[in-house]
């Protein structure tokens, strides 16, 4: 099929049905979820946050993205900055700090012990994190992380708008020399975001490679997600102009990196907390060690990592579109069964099931998500040619 007469990509439509159809899916799995718990608010708590995390993961890491393309500026971002743009957009950022509220204020005394005063009354170590742990600085901290992540979506887009409608190269330069700088800043708030949203939630552990373990595992769903949106687009305008050899290449061995950054962080946390072999500090491998737990934690050795870093060796894997996207489809999958392990087991770690109601939180996210993505893909133009380096990178496809 010639250029000329390939089909257009309606990759956004079809974003906002599949949205539609997993937030009425969810909704009626989450009903029925909360029925079977006989209304308990705790169950709905421990589900939401699930689901929560991932679809969030995923905003944060696109956010992510984009900060590194304007930074480093690589071939291989141009044609994907739109996809970058649209999964952490100001809209999505400001709309998941909102669904995180309930969390900060109605449900912290049940999920965080520091924001129990029975609690802290009677836990020494809890009081002495008191200056840090207490419900006025974390809802204080909560709203600076989304405002400044908001604030990088919007003004890194706004640049980039910019420079497509006038073509003036300030704008780029603008986003390069601050990107570093906002790289840094975002790496930071990254690592302090999961230490109080999700590690705080046992207080009395702590790992300092917490944070940066989350941020790995959201690039690398942003990456994967960019891998399936290119592999199956890859023969529609207008990614049949930039889908190529080296462009799946370069998606496909960040992939691997992240994959393999993962191994590291996930390898080296148990490591340390193992061979130190101190009550408060295994407490959360406990947690994840009973019954099936285990036998999940133990299977994303060879889902998690061997697998996919086997077949992201391959060149053919990373050179043929269809085959990437399959990668990408399978480390989404995978990376649900990681946040479903890092997360569900600090409330359950005797019972490793997946309900409904957590099924049904993950879909009302997900279609949230979707539908939003879908809309702000439809908002610009996929390429633009207002991009002087979008040209280089098409002419060196």
């Amino acid at each position: 099929m010639s250029e000329n007469t390939a089909p257009t990509t309606r990759i956004n439509a079809s974003f906002v049905k599949a949205g539609g159809a997993m937030l009425i899916l969810g909704v009626v799995l989450a009903l029925a979820g909360i029925g079977m718990a006989g209304g308990d608010m705790k169950a709905l708590s421990h589900s939401y946050i699930f689901g929560w995390v991932f679809w969030a993961c995923l905003t944060f890491g696109c956010l992510g993205l984009t900060l590194l393309h304007h930074t480093c500026r690589g071939h291989w971002g141009f044609p994907v900055l739109r996809i970058f743009e649209s999964g952490g957009s100001a809209i999505n950022l400001a709309f998941f700090g909102l669904l995180f509220l309930p969390v900060v204020t109605l449900w912290a005394p049940s999920l965080y012990p520091w924001a129990n005063p029975a609690e802290v009354a009677v836990d020494p170590i809890l009081q002495h994190k008191a200056g840090y742990l207490n419900q006025g600085f974390f809802l204080a901290r909560y709203v600076v992380y989304f405002a400044a992540f908001a604030f990088f979506a919007w003004r890194y887009k706004s640049w980039t708008e910019l420079e497509e409608k006038t073509g003036d190269e300030k704008w780029w330069k603008k986003r390069q020399y601050w990107g570093g700088v906002h790289t840094v800043i975002y790496v930071v708030i990254t690592n302090f975001l999961w230490t109080d949203f999700l590690m705080s939630m046992y207080p009395h552990w702590y790992s300092t490679i917490y944070g940066v373990w989350m941020m790995v595992g959201s690039v690398l769903l942003a990456f994967a997600l960019t891998a399936v949106i290119l592999g199956t687009q890859a023969k529609k305008k207008p990614y049949n102009e930039v889908v190529s050899p080296w462009l799946t290449k370069d998606i496909g061995n960040w992939m691997l990196v992240g994959i393999m950054l993962w191994a590291y962080f996930s390898l080296s946390q148990y490591l340390i907390i193992w061979s130190g072999n101190l009550p408060e500090f295994t407490e959360y491998f406990i947690a994840r060690a009973k019954n099936y737990w285990g036998w999940l934690g133990t299977s994303l050795i060879p889902l998690h990592f061997f697998i996919p870093f086997l077949l992201l060796l391959s060149p053919r894997m990373k050179r043929e579109p269809g085959r990437l996207a399959t990668v990408g489809f399978y480390i989404l999958a995978v990376r649900v069964l990681d946040v479903a392990y890092v997360v569900l087991p600090t409330w359950k770690p005797g019972v490793a099931n997946v309900n409904l109601l957590d099924a049904g939180m993950f879909l009302v996210f997900g279609g949230a998500w979707c539908l939003l993505f879908g809309w702000q893909l439809a908002k610009a133009p996929l390429l633009t040619s207002r991009l002087p380096r979008l040209k280089e990178a098409i002419e060196h496809a």
